[in-house]
């Protein structure tokens, strides 16, 4: 019997017993779906088999892209943040419908296993990691914890409270 490991998915411990898996499921097509949270963000993962061999495309709703009458100072310092990010990491985050979101492929490599499906993620996570926690100083992620019909911009950065501290 394996020994099982410990995996640390943004910070939740999962037991996962990677020597017991030599392939993960791949469906016929060549296809498998999942998704999973980091730092109060929701991924869905897709890899995709080609010929040449397998992608795995990554997308997450970062936050919302707040208007310029909420907050004209956090529309800003967002858009800075994305537009270094994209300079320094390729082109992984964008705008969409007031949204901000991180897209990546990136391949991943034989035989497709747990090992070297988050060989892959993390290839993209942890770069992206330092602007994901910038982002956040102005909007709470999605999956953060909140009151109902609490607005995802942060306090500070709302353009009524920023005349009160003046």
């Amino acid at each position: 019997m394996s020994k099982a490991t410990k995996l640390n998915m943004g910070g939740a411990l999962m037991p996962l017993d990677i020597e017991a898996l030599d392939a993960l499921p791949v469906t016929a097509s060549g296809t498998m779906q999942f998704d999973f949270s980091y730092r109060n963000i929701r991924f869905a993962a897709r890899y995709q088999e080609g010929e040449s061999g397998g992608v795995l495309k990554l997308v997450g709703d970062v936050g919302p892209l707040p208007f310029t009458a909420e907050s004209p100072a956090a529309r800003t310092g967002l858009g800075h943040i994305v537009v270094h990010a994209n300079d320094l990491l390729g082109s992984m985050f964008r705008f969409a419908d007031s949204r901000i979101v991180l897209t990546s492929k990136v391949d991943v490599a034989k035989p497709v296993n747990a090992t070297n499906v988050i060989a892959a993620v993390s290839s993209v996570l942890i770069p992206a990691a330092a602007y994901l926690d910038l982002i956040a100083v102005y909007v709470r992620p999605p999956l953060a914890p909140a009151r109902p019909g609490e607005s995802a911009l942060r306090p500070e950065w709302r353009k009524g409270r920023a005349k009160k501290k003046a």
